[in-house]
């Protein structure tokens, strides 16, 4: 049975009178121009409005919304109230109705039974398998060559999704799920961008930019069906996570067909771990190496701290605890590189918000990247300070000033696993390579569906041993 997503009104006929202040409409088209071609840019102006802006852009009344109490009424007071909606159409036609764009019933019904497939003890097992792709993918590294560190974390953190998700690791359909999905973000990314009736439009047309996105999403469907029909007919239990989702059982179900998950649903939420996950890990270590490599300081004591609790040995679950100043740094990386930067929701009924009502159909957004680079919860909050995160900040700072996960009921479900990941993956790295920035490249920031460095990220490596730590193993 497939419980039908939340329907949304369109945008919403109101008295701009009535409406929080914003940067002004322009005719017919109000800010929709300048959201597309420079969002961030628009976003920014915006916040000088205040901590709830309204930003109209057609078809949809936007609300830009920055302060952490404002956020936290959002995402948890009116959870009920709100979704993804229109603000998520275009993933669905990668992600069809997976955790990222279902609403109501759904995604309630979704997120309970997925939920215990990410408890602490099932995804520490995935552990040796980030350590171990991890040091194979340095060991092809060459001392003082210069490399995309960008390019390099997609490809690592690519291998460790396809094994961790699917159990598959053969190098060929490695690459072809990662041709897949990089020809369907770049359609997100432009369809996402373009009015609703243009894309839909365009959506239907053979442009060659569909064409690559309908024939890389004929491959996964492929792919994933075709292990989906192996599991069932074999009945063998595995330890990815598409194994685990295959076998998970709603015990709240009224009629047994109903207690599992069709094939539909299956394929949906795999792809959208595979797209919500991949990306952002990637991301967000491209940041963490950016910043570490300008920041030599810092760097040496994050490597000392590996050298001192690991020894030159592979990190473990256990050792994450023990590395209080590689959490910090990750930490203040989110903080000023969250690599989803914006997080929306859409009104189904309407709510009030900080004093204002805000209509059914009308889209919010919560920038990250905005709220958690505000002076009045960061000190030189554009600096890169990971000592400023002590057990007395973190107490004293509200909730949602700091929220790179998301919140409330749509928590990513993945934080856990990407956290672990990311910090396995910089204990590893870091034990054997010192990063250096290429001087002649000025990082940019790329705010697409991911917060991506514009032109990648080149950096020279720098083998360990130089500096007298351990040798890599042999």
């Amino acid at each position: 049975m497939r419980t039908r997503t939340v329907d949304y009104p369109r945008r919403p006929a109101v008295d701009r009178s009535l409406l929080p202040p914003g940067p002004r409409e322009l005719p017919i088209v109000g800010q929709s121009l300048r959201y597309a071609s420079d969002s961030l840019a628009l976003l920014w102006e915006a916040a000088g409005y205040g901590d709830l802006v309204t930003v109209s852009t057609k078809p949809i009344l936007l609300f830009l919304v920055t302060h952490p109490d404002l956020i936290r009424d959002l995402f948890v007071t009116n959870h009920r109230s709100v979704g993804r909606g229109f603000l998520t159409e275009t993933y669905r036609y990668l992600m069809g109705d997976g955790l990222v764009t279902a609403d109501g019933p759904l995604h309630l019904r979704q997120r309970r039974l997925m939920q215990p497939q990410f408890h602490h003890s099932r995804i520490a097992g995935y552990a040796q398998v980030m350590t171990d792709f991890a040091d194979r993918h340095q060991r092809g590294w060459q001392d003082a060559s210069r490399v995309d560190i960008a390019q390099e974390m997609s490809d690592l953190t690519l291998h460790i999704v396809v094994k961790t998700l699917f159990g598959l690791d053969p190098p060929d359909t490695v690459r072809r799920i990662g041709e897949a999905f990089e020809a369907s973000n770049d359609y997100i990314t432009v369809r996402g961008n373009q009015p609703v009736t243009l894309r839909k439009l365009l959506h239907r047309m053979p442009t060659s930019l569909t064409r690559r996105f309908k024939r890389g999403l004929a491959y996964l469907d492929q792919t994933v069906y075709g292990l989906i029909a192996q599991r069932r007919q074999s009945g063998l239990d595995g330890d990815d996570l598409l194994s685990l989702l295959l076998n998970v059982r709603d015990e709240e179900a009224d009629n047994p067909e109903d207690a599992v998950m069709t094939d539909q649903q299956v394929r949906d939420e795999t792809i959208t771990l595979f797209a919500a996950g991949h990306e952002t890990t990637a991301v967000a270590l491209t940041w963490t190496w950016y910043l570490l490599a300008t920041h030599p300081d810092i760097q040496r004591r994050f490597q000392a701290e590996l050298d001192g609790v690991l020894g030159g040995r592979p990190p473990t679950p256990a050792d994450i605890s023990n590395l209080p100043f590689t959490e910090r740094v990750l930490t203040e990386s989110m903080r000023l590189y969250p690599p989803i930067w914006s997080t929306g929701r859409m009104t189904f009924r309407p709510i009030t918000l900080g004093g204002w009502e805000i209509p059914a159909g009308a889209g919010l957004v919560a920038p990250q990247l905005l709220v958690q680079r505000d002076p009045r919860w960061f000190d030189d909050p554009l600096e890169f300070r990971p000592d400023r995160w002590t057990p007395e900040f973190r107490e004293n700072l509200p909730r949602f000033a700091y929220y790179p996960f998301g919140g409330g009921p749509r928590l990513c479900i993945g934080e856990g696993f990407a956290w672990m990941e990311a910090m396995l993956i910089l204990a590893t790295l870091g034990q054997r390579w010192t990063v250096r920035h290429d001087p002649g490249h000025e990082a940019a920031l790329m705010p697409l569906v991911s917060l991506r460095p514009r032109g990648g990220m080149p950096m020279f490596l720098e083998r360990r041993e130089r500096a007298g730590a351990m040798p890599a193993a042999a």
